[in-house]
């Protein structure tokens, strides 16, 4: 894999998920036209933001970014023709995850709920995947730091504690693609410049 290939599957999700926010638009304020197709969608299935004691905008907001970035990503795992790791399972556990977030935009599902099912898509990309911390490299000295059985245990917090930051920084237009292309691409970059040249481009979709 290299840059030029990288670029372009970047560009096909930044392509598909701006045509489908066209589609999926923000629902418009009082005094503009109310025949929006986003519109009569959001209200009629209620997936919108309300304002509450802790939400202080005006209107009803769709909640459709995440749905859209997730279009996206499929769309482009479709179209690409280089080998992509686990492909089906990250996007089978990316749609639960984006799944129930809606439900939860919806219907405001409790915390344990949530945080049982964070848990479990934890565990299946451990078990069939074999995705898990099992070292934490040299980051002591000369001797490498095996975590063993506790890898898993780490990997489980690792991945709650990732779900629930990049939640709760959602919150301003673009903030969150922000930190997380900046975060993916910083990863990519360390990957790049340790040999794994096969590797960046797949941790930057």
């Amino acid at each position: 894999m290299n840059l030029l290939t990288v670029s372009t599957d970047l560009i096909s999700i930044f392509l598909f998920t701006t045509l489908f926010l066209f589609f999926a638009r923000k629902v418009a304020p009082k005094g503009r036209k109310k025949n929006r197709f986003s519109r009569k969608v959001a209200k009629k299935i209620g997936l919108v933001d309300k304002p509450n004691f802790r939400k202080r905008h005006q209107g009803l907001i769709p909640l459709v970014g995440g749905i859209s970035v997730y279009a996206g990503i499929c769309f482009t795992f479709g179209i690409v023709d280089h080998y992509i790791p686990h492909a089906s399972l990250y996007l089978s556990c990316a749609g639960v995850l984006v799944l129930i977030g809606a439900l939860d935009d919806r219907f405001d599902i409790s915390v344990k709920i949530r945080a049982t099912i964070q848990a479990a898509i934890g565990i299946i990309m451990m078990v069939f995947g074999k995705l898990y911390l099992s070292s934490l490299g040299y980051i002591f000295g000369s001797w490498e730091m095996v975590l063993g059985p506790f890898g898993y245990f780490l990997t489980l917090f690792a991945v709650w504690a990732a779900i629930n930051a990049f939640n709760m920084v959602d919150g301003i237009d673009g903030l969150l693609g922000g930190l997380s292309s900046v975060s993916f691409a910083a990863m990519g970059l360390i990957l790049w410049f340790d040999g794994r040249s096969n590797q960046p481009g797949n941790m930057v979709l």
